[in-house]
């Protein structure tokens, strides 16, 4: 979810994307419209056109096969005009009017045969014809199967008088038919004929079908044939609620069969899918080239303006550059046009600001410097009188070289920034000072890493806070004292530290009411590296004595330098 957040957020943040988007949008949009109607009503069109199409295809064919039955009858009617069938049946039947000779009913009988399997041979479908006598004999072609159901065949006979009559039922899953022969002069029945159509015969009248989706059942839709031999003979099921198969249906008027053909939809949604396939193609084609086109159009347009967001970026961090190579006259080259006099005019402020700015820091600094000289001179000047009247000359002179190697750093005008080492020795120095003055109640530690000993920082910055530390803290009180001075890196900045065990006070001063010490060393700091540096007095806990005077400085390497002397 975070990674989708993420790239929604790359995406909207550019102009040319979100416009790349909104024309994408523009034109998928309605494509989709378009082809979904169009899909949906090519669907119906096609769907009817189908229909329309397979209903022929069955009337076709079912009137195919009633043709090929109707063949089949007539060639029962030919069979029937066969005299030596007619005298035999007549015989059978009517014993009292013609007789024949054992010898003239074998003759005849093997005349008869002899017809049968002459006319089943001549036709490949048919499967077999047999000839009932009425006193029970049956009469057939060669190879003919026992019929499975006399009386229903009987029955199928008297249904259709004079005409054949096709079974509602299977014989050996073959279909099989029959016709009364009567007496041509009385009219009554002296006999039957039945023909029987090979199961492969019938099918191949429907084989332009695929398997299972034709099938021909009497009219309790009880199946008749079709592609599965298996299933012949058990009932067709047809689900009124399908809506994945397209069935048709067609009752014969001749024979009383059902022709059924069931045509699964996705046959006919295939012509639909790859209709719509190739029209979604072309959109997709179309869509990836008027892209193509928008994102070199928007290109044009939009790139003097990610060339402007970039200037303005670096104009935020004060690297002024104007816009170049605008060649046209729209509103976006006014833009242009009005971001470069407002940069032209802000390096001429800036400059303008920068000199007066610098001037003034200048003029600050030297009066600052004028000021703590004579201060640091005239307080170190202070010890060294209180120390001559105290302890004699010895150690006077010793001091005065001390403070003469400080004056003469401090005062030199070739660096305003020194090593922090550099500044630690300077301090150090200061203290030893005051050693002849205090002895053994001042003593003092220093805590720096090495690693931040080249780092620069303003001169002078250390002993005044030293000295305020001396005056504030050792001096009033009547035991050893310590001072520590501490430098340490934190949250990528210098910080330095001046603490003392002295009395301490009840709360820590207001920046404006710092002494003139401290007040020249929070000047200094602000005036090089802004507000946010500077200089802070951090009172200890309830019970504990002394002071914490901390400072606040970036980090800065050093350059090459001269050490105290």
């Amino acid at each position: 979810m975070k990674l989708i957040r993420r790239l929604w957020a790359q995406v909207t943040s550019r102009l040319l994307y979100k416009m790349i988007i909104l024309y994408s949008m523009l034109i998928v949009i309605p494509l989709a419209v378009i082809i979904s109607l169009f899909y949906f009503r090519s669907t119906e069109i096609i769907e009817t056109k189908m229909r329309e199409a397979t209903s022929q295809t069955l009337v076709e064919t079912a009137d195919k096969i009633d043709g090929m039955l109707k063949l089949f009858a007539q060639k029962a009617d030919t069979i029937v005009l066969d005299l030596d069938i007619y005298r035999l049946l007549k015989n059978e039947a009517e014993t009292e009017t013609v007789a024949l000779t054992a010898e003239e009913k074998q003759q005849t009988i093997e005349r008869i045969e002899t017809l049968l399997n002459r006319e089943a041979a001549a036709n490949d479908m048919i499967d077999a014809i047999y000839i009932f006598a009425a006193n029970g004999e049956v009469y057939a072609s060669a190879d003919a199967m026992e019929v499975v159901s006399y009386p229903a065949l009987t029955f199928i006979a008297n249904e259709t008088p004079g005409q054949m009559g096709w079974a509602f039922f299977t014989d050996h899953q073959r279909l099989i038919s029959a016709m009364d022969i009567n007496n041509r002069t009385t009219g009554r029945k002296i006999g039957m004929i039945s023909l029987a159509i090979k199961p492969q015969s019938v099918i191949q009248m429907y084989d332009s079908y695929s398997d299972n989706s034709f099938y021909i059942a009497n009219s309790g839709n009880l199946i008749m044939s079709a592609h599965d031999s298996r299933l012949i003979g058990s009932r067709l099921k047809l689900a009124s609620d399908d809506k994945n198969t397209i069935v048709n249906k067609r009752t014969s008027s001749y024979s009383g069969l059902v022709y059924y053909s069931m045509i699964p939809q996705k046959l006919m949604k295939k012509e639909i899918e790859d209709l719509a396939y190739f029209a979604a193609g072309i959109t997709i084609a179309a869509w990836v080239v008027v892209l193509l086109l928008t994102v070199l159009i928007l290109r044009h347009i939009t790139n003097p303006l990610v060339k402007l967001a970039k200037l303005m970026r670096l104009a935020e961090r004060e690297n002024f550059k104007l816009m170049d190579t605008v060649r046209t006259r729209d509103e976006i080259a006014q833009v242009c046009n009005s971001f470069n006099r407002l940069i032209t005019e802000i390096q001429h402020l800036i400059q303008k600001v920068y000199k007066t700015e610098l001037l003034k820091k200048e003029a600050d600094l030297k009066a600052i410097k004028m000021h703590l000289n004579p201060h640091f001179l005239y307080n170190t000047m202070e010890s060294v009188s209180i120390l001559a009247g105290e302890a004699g000359s010895k150690e006077v002179p010793e001091m005065i070289r001390t403070l003469s190697r400080i004056l003469r750093f401090s005062i030199s005008p070739i660096e305003d920034f020194i090593a922090l080492r550099t500044e630690m020795k300077l301090a150090v120095s200061y203290l030893q000072l005051h050693k002849y003055r205090y002895k053994d109640r001042l003593s003092w530690q220093t805590e720096m890493d090495e690693a931040l000993s080249g780092l620069k920082v303003p001169k002078l910055i250390l002993q005044p806070i030293v000295e305020n530390a001396i005056i504030h803290g050792i001096d009033r009180i009547d035991r050893p004292g310590m001072i520590r001075i501490r430098a340490y890196e934190q949250d990528f900045d210098l910080w330095l530290e001046v603490e003392d065990d002295g009395p301490g006070m009840y709360a820590a001063p207001a920046p404006d009411r710092l002494g003139t010490g401290l007040a020249n060393v929070e000047s200094r700091i602000k005036i090089y590296y802004g507000q946010e540096y500077g200089l802070s007095i951090i009172k200890k806990q309830d019970g504990e004595t002394g002071m914490i005077v901390r400072i606040r400085l970036p980090i800065s390497l050093e350059n090459k330098e001269r050490d105290i002397e």
